[in-house]
């Protein structure tokens, strides 16, 4: 569709109504989602409802002095993100435009390319002229990053043929590589670049059961609430319980090759200090700075609200791209409350029936929609073989804390398959991360354990499964009791049932607590974390029945003394000690109560 010109008849804020009448009599056509330039300063926008001679464009830009009779373009496209080599380690807008060289905010009707025109790639071909190829084929290879190689392959919407004149060399993105040559004798060019629409999931060719598990290095996400490598996730937490430390160690220890930060309306402050922070963020697989392996989207609270959907769409967008070079993929956005608000806001200008609180009553299907982009997959092309995979785990900021009250908290509690919810308790104890071990719970359990155990299995950890309900109904116990003693008090009741509560108490504060600025203590792989269940498991067997007063002694000597282990590298040796002391002083007790 050719691009066309309308004028503004109304302006609501970010809603901008344009005319469709044309002249003659004739409407001007127009396509649903279809990119538009609003007013003379051309503001970005697309075109979200049409009704009638009337169509209502989302403005992603502030709307400040647009008048109405001010000139519009339709461009005929829906909004695109551009694809190739410079991603990796680029700080980007909630629309993909690159922000270095402006600040934290571009100026109004600025756009800046996604990637740099100017830069050279050394290319390597991977196939040779003359060769048969079909969508999503890899043709060749860039170093993107010492972390990252970046797969050039031919883009979803070409069609099969043949690769004619490739060769390797330093080229911008801008420069023709190759050309592809249609059944039908048709020649496309191929470039560095290539362009998706963000509303539109990247197809592959097979969608796969999940079968591997996400190490994340969190022990109570691991160990208590696994996340399936391509699966989803949410954080739903108040103000200060620390969702933001966990989307950086989820980003820093998660064992992916691709980490796609999306930051939607969050505060400006906060965004800032991230884009300051991060950099100096060191990857502990490889030693190098994490930002070479990592895409970073900033779009803050002072930005249009209109922008925020936009973000999350990008971000899902850039996530399958990579996902579709073969690559595990972990896409981070921070915060899905903020977007819903946005939404929330755009309804009510569109004058749509509200649902609960005034959200749109379709926000659950939208989240759903977007959630089902993450997935485990066969990446399109003739190779079978190549697989990759894109997991989601989205933060929320609920209105004053009410998870049960906020319907976008809820809608992705329901929907993501793994729900981590921090606590306000937890946190004012200095109990880090904050989930709350009974409010949390993952699907993946329930729906999909025989891969789990699968999984496990295979990984030399048969036990991992069994261990995990152990802990978990011992931590269980220990709140049940604890709230019972909120009203009994410790004497009213037996020593048994506090020694229960005890080793609950012990579990959270030495084995789900994790010192994130501790280098040992900070991520655990799955090697450490089975030793470590195994642990935990053998001393709910052994720990000591006594009075409550040498009970509580012995535990808090425990926790401190299993804490130093987990300080340490060799934290074998420290468990080891304190099971020999644990089991060396029944032994004593016995053969005194013998004597």
């Amino acid at each position: 569709m050719k691009e066309r010109k309308v004028d503004i008849v109304a302006i609501d804020d970010n809603l901008v109504v344009v005319n469709l009448s044309g002249t003659d009599s004739k409407m001007i056509p127009c396509m649903m989602n279809e990119e538009a330039f609003i007013g003379s300063l051309g503001l970005r926008g697309e075109v979200i409802r049409i009704r009638g001679k009337e169509a209502d464009l989302q403005c992603y830009e502030d709307t400040t002095e647009l008048k109405v009779g001010e000139t519009t373009r339709l461009t005929g496209n829906l909004i695109q993100i551009e694809l190739g080599p410079g991603l990796v380690g680029a700080t980007l807008d909630g629309l993909g435009n690159k922000l270095e060289g402006y600040g934290d905010f571009l100026p109004r009707g600025v756009m800046i390319p996604t990637l740099d025109r100017k830069k050279k790639w050394n290319f390597n071909p991977s196939v040779d002229d003359g060769r048969d190829v079909c969508p999503g084929d890899i043709i060749g290879t860039v170093k993107e990053t010492e972390l990252v190689e970046h797969r050039i392959m031919i883009p979803p919407d070409f069609s099969a043929g043949k690769i004619r004149g490739i060769k390797a060399g330093s080229f911008s993105v801008e420069d023709k590589i190759a050309e592809l040559e249609s059944n039908d004798g048709v020649r496309r060019d191929l470039f560095l670049m290539q362009r998706w629409p963000i509303r539109l999931p990247r197809p592959a060719q097979k969608r796969l059961q999940l079968t591997e598990v996400l190490n994340t290095g969190i022990r109570i996400i691991d160990g208590f609430n696994p996340v399936m490598l391509g699966g989803t996730a949410c954080i739903p937490g108040d103000f200060g319980t620390g969702k933001t430390m966990c989307q950086h160690d989820l980003a820093r220890h998660s064992r992916v090759r691709i980490v796609i930060y999306v930051g939607c309306g969050e505060r400006a402050g906060e965004m800032v200090e991230l884009m300051h922070e991060f950099p100096k963020l060191i990857d502990p697989e490889s030693g190098r700075p994490l930002v070479e392996r990592t895409v970073l989207f900033v779009n803050t609270s002072a930005m249009p609200v209109a922008a925020r959907e936009g973000s999350i769409l990008v971000g899902a967008t850039v996530g399958e791209y990579f996902r579709d070079m073969g690559y595990d993929v972990l896409l981070l956005t921070d915060s899905l409350s903020r977007q819903a608000q946005g939404m929330r806001e755009m309804s009510g200008r569109l004058g749509e029936i509200p649902g609960p609180q005034s959200f749109p009553a379709y926000i659950s299907a939208y989240l759903t929609r977007w959630f089902e982009r993450a997935g485990n997959i066969v990446c399109s092309g003739k190779d079978g073989s190549r697989r990759g995979s894109m997991t989601i785990i989205a933060a929320l900021s609920p209105d004053g804390g009410d998870i049960a009250g906020d319907p976008p908290t809820q809608a992705a509690i329901q929907t993501a398959k793994v729900a981590l919810i921090l606590s306000r308790k937890r946190a004012s104890a200095r109990l880090f991360p904050a989930f709350d071990p009974l409010s949390c719970h993952s699907k993946y359990l329930d729906s999909s354990v025989e891969s789990l155990q699968g999984y496990f299995e295979r990984q030399d950890y048969p036990l991992w499964i069994d261990n995990m309900k152990k802990l978990k109904h011992a931590v269980v116990d220990g709140e049940r009791i604890r709230e019972q003693m909120d009203i009994l008090g410790e004497k009213g009741i037996g020593d048994n049932e506090y020694r229960k509560y005890l080793i609950g108490d012990l579990i959270q504060k030495s084995y789900l607590n994790q010192n994130t600025f501790d280098e040992n203590d900070r991520s655990t792989n799955f090697d450490r974390h089975n030793e470590m269940m195994r642990f935990f498991v053998h001393l709910l067997n052994i720990f000591p029945t006594s009075d409550k007063q040498t009970m509580r002694r012995n535990q808090e000597n425990l926790i401190y003394n299993i804490v130093q282990s987990n300080y340490s590298k060799d934290y074998k040796i420290g468990y080891e000690k304190i099971l020999e002391t644990i089991l060396g002083d029944g032994k004593t007790k016995r053969e005194d109560q013998a004597g």
